[in-house]
């Protein structure tokens, strides 16, 4: 099938979700269009119903009222073998959580479709792991891979969900020229995101939900730094002969904000790892105040939420398993914008609500140290605010903040910044 010439279209899309509490409306009313040759940006807040558009377009999902039209398709009436096609020969969809767009076991270049995949890993930077399992690359090589592999199949139809979420400016760039050259080829490029550079290379922004509006906030106050609580000393880790972390030494003081900057694949989530106890070093030590809960809080990029108990449960699972007043958690809960969904389950609600859940509940207990991993990646602009004036309340009451992250940005916030490049700390 050509790529050219296929209109995507929505009138009156509304969508409905049935739960225990209720009726959990997503979408209400929506009327776009998007036109071959162009890319158009879902923007607004976490939790305004980006993704569930992009699944009803890709006929993962059916609208409770409206239409979708996709060329011929009409995208909601169709069934069997007609959805199966649809999938398969017309819109390519590629999932937020960039691991669900790879099969685990099977290495990066058994997934890609011909020379054309193979040459999207090279433009993508990529190549030097097309033998690698995707099981074993980071999480931003696992978006890029997974590009690769949808933009590969050659389908007219391309929607993406954040698909710079988790990647440093470089390889943000190389997603963006990949998705503009797609257009330019003829194809409909359709991305959720909250990305401005991303925005910026649309030719249509859709708009859904409405902007949050932050109230000041009372200053979190500083402190005298505190004793050093996180030292990590000559930290090194090699996967099949290649050096994730490479003598890694550095210190944070109870209350600092501290920062390592780094690309996707610098070896930032390892550090993090090591650090944690959760991986074992080659070489070095990590002096940490211990695993516990109450002792070391820790944001993943993938957040580990207990399904079946509510958004406000799982952040008050450590003040239970503590023995304390799970009320407790009511003041974060309101803080990371949390309040209107806290009797949800996690699957209930946007990813961005369940990094600020995972986030809340790294938090609960006030612990001497908290490690975070990419924490505002799938956060709007305002959401990520919440999440930093989280971190620094924290740091006032004396928790030390480790976070990992590619967003340059993150470096205002900080105390200290340390960028980490091929798995070795390259300036301070």
């Amino acid at each position: 099938m050509s790529p050219d010439g296929v209109a995507v279209s929505c009138r009156g899309v509304a969508r409905t979700y049935a739960t225990a509490g209720g009726g959990v409306s997503a979408l209400a009313g929506v009327d776009a269009t998007f036109a071959p040759g162009s890319i158009s940006a879902l923007v607004g807040p976490s939790g305004c119903g980006k993704s569930t558009l992009l699944r009803l377009l890709a006929a993962l999902d059916t609208p409770d009222a409206g239409t979708i039209l996709a060329g011929a398709d009409d995208v909601g009436s169709l069934h069997g073998g007609a959805e199966r096609r649809y999938r398969r020969e017309v819109a390519a969809y590629l999932a937020q959580r960039p691991a669900a767009n790879l099969v685990p076991h099977l290495t990066v270049a058994e997934q890609l479709v011909a020379e054309g995949g193979v040459q999207l890993a090279e433009t993508l930077g990529i190549a030097h792991r097309l033998t690698a399992r995707a099981s074993e690359l980071s999480g931003g090589e696992q978006a890029r891979a997974g590009l690769a592999a949808g933009l590969g199949r050659g389908t007219p139809v391309v929607l993406v969900d954040e698909p710079t979420a988790e990647l440093d400016r470089d390889a943000s760039r190389k997603v963006i020229d990949a998705l503009r050259a797609a257009a330019d080829d003829g194809r409909t490029i359709v991305v959720a995101t909250h990305d401005p550079a991303l925005v910026d290379v649309a030719e249509t922004t859709i708009e859904l939900g409405s902007r949050v509006r932050l109230a000041a906030a009372p200053d979190a106050g500083t402190q005298a730094r505190g004793a050093v609580v996180v030292e990590l000393a000559g930290l090194t880790k090699t996967y099949g002969g290649r050096r994730a972390v490479d003598a890694v030494s550095l210190e944070l003081r109870a209350g600092e904000v501290g920062v390592v900057l780094g690309r996707s694949g610098s070896g930032k989530s390892t550090l993090l790892m090591i650090a944690g106890g959760w991986t074992e070093a080659d070489a070095g030590t990590a002096s940490l105040p211990g695993l516990a809960w109450a002792l070391t809080g820790y944001l993943p990029q993938r957040f580990g939420l207990l399904p079946e108990l509510s958004v406000a449960e799982n952040v008050a699972l450590p003040l239970r398993v503590a023995g304390r007043d799970p009320n407790a958690a009511d003041p974060l809960i309101d803080a990371l914008g949390l309040s209107a969904f806290r009797h949800r389950p996690p699957a209930e609600t946007s990813i961005g609500q369940q990094q600020r859940t995972a986030l809340a509940r790294a938090l609960v207990l006030a612990p001497p140290v908290v490690l975070l991993d990419e924490p505002t990646s799938h956060q709007d602009g305002g959401s990520a605010e919440l999440v930093w004036r989280s971190l620094r309340r924290a740091a006032a009451g004396g928790t030390a903040c480790l976070v990992a992250t590619h967003d340059e940005s993150a470096a205002g916030q900080a105390d200290r910044v340390w960028r980490i490049d091929d798995g070795r700390i390259a300036a301070v």
